[in-house]
């Protein structure tokens, strides 16, 4: 056996101070400490095992949440009191329906007022339009000077340009009107609700949040190191609740940068919410499995010292050696090797009171763990 040097002057260091305390012990014989050094200087017998490979489908069951796909805030175009709220959070609407309506009393006297500013504007256009019309007559005749005609056209297009304001006060006062009623901008469903009737709004003032469409996203937080499992991944199925219904999501993002803090990425899928059963904010279960069968290395537990850091121990020269590695699952007694190991390395089987340049004796075989 091949023991090297700074190993063996070790040892021997340790077996003297320990003959040294026990050596001159009653009743212990020269015979019996040297026995009992040479049993110290023995190498430890141990059995070495290789890592089982195993054929697998790699799944993570994660707890995400549902969000809505698109959000926008609906906000009133016109100031005033609420009078009326007609739909509540949950509500589903279609694109142009009433959701509130703003102070339309007010708006409707404006909008009387406008109407009959613009027909006194047309009465006077058209009383005008006559005048003109017979100092035209008479300037043929030349009844009348030049500066009278000009002085009726004048006047006539004075009229016009009133009928022309009034109509645009009238306008204004008509979409003010209309957009007393503020309307979802497109179908969807009411998220959050802002406005409270009796309450005073100002313009761009947030009312709603509406999520548009039927589709929602369902998004989850993935540990970093499955980052390489999930090339090619196409999509995930998911449960929301205590629902037994399977809903499958395509793959619509995922985060390419890993969370410092977390250690973790984020998975997004897109899904047709066509019957409404899922609402932005639920929980959901997510069921993550990689796109394709991969191979890993399995150790028993017994086969991996994890009090500081993870390593398994190899025979190299007669003398235990370390080699780190990084480890993942814990199942049934095993351990999966993720990485540090080599596929059919051969490791000792049980680490329990070894440690680096311990002298061993191979006993048996390698075999299967």
């Amino acid at each position: 056996m091949n023991i090297r040097p700074k190993h063996t002057f070790a040892l021997l260091t340790s077996i003297l101070v320990m003959a040294g305390c026990h050596g001159g012990g009653a009743g212990e014989s020269p015979e019996d400490a040297a026995a009992a050094r040479e049993a110290a200087l023995a190498p430890r017998e141990v059995r070495l095992v290789a890592a089982e490979v195993v054929e697998e489908q790699p799944s993570l069951q994660l707890v995400g949440e549902v969000r809505a796909f698109d959000t926008v805030s609906v906000a009133p175009e016109v100031a005033g009191t609420i009078d009326t709220v007609k739909v509540e959070v949950g509500d589903r609407v279609r694109a142009g329906q009433p959701l509130a309506e703003v102070d339309r009393s007010t708006f409707k006297i404006y909008l009387q007022q406008a109407e009959a500013n613009l027909a006194a504007a047309q009465a006077d256009h058209d009383l005008a339009a006559k005048g003109l019309e017979r100092k035209r007559d008479l300037l043929s005749d030349e009844t009348i000077a030049q500066s009278t005609f000009d002085q009726a056209k004048a006047g006539y297009d004075l009229a016009a340009a009133r009928v022309l304001g009034a109509e645009a006060a009238r306008d204004l006062a008509k979409r003010n009107w209309e957009k007393s009623v503020v309307r979802a901008p497109a179908a969807g469903s009411i998220m959050n609700r802002h406005a409270v009737a009796g309450g005073w709004n100002d313009v761009g003032q947030r009312l709603f949040e509406l999520a548009i469409g039927d589709t929602v996203k369902v998004a989850a937080r993935v540990p970093s190191e499955w980052a390489p499992r999930l090339s090619g991944l196409d999509g995930f199925d998911f449960t929301v609740g205590a629902s037994p219904t399977l809903y499958r999501a395509n793959l619509y993002s995922v985060d390419p940068m890993v969370n410092e803090s977390s250690r973790s990425f984020e998975v997004v899928g897109v899904v047709k919410n066509t019957a409404g059963a899922l609402r932005p904010g639920m929980f959901a279960t997510i069921n993550l499995e990689a796109p394709e069968s991969q191979r890993s290395l399995w150790l028993p537990v017994a086969a991996v010292a994890t009090s500081d850091m993870s390593q398994v121990m190899i025979v190299s020269d007669g003398v235990v050696t370390v080699h780190r590695v990084q480890v993942g699952r814990r199942i049934d007694g095993r351990i999966e090797i993720i990485d540090g190991l080599d596929e059919g390395q051969p490791v000792i089987a049980d680490t329990a009171g070894l440690q680096r340049g311990v002298p061993v004796h191979i006993v048996d075989d390698i075999t299967s763990s």
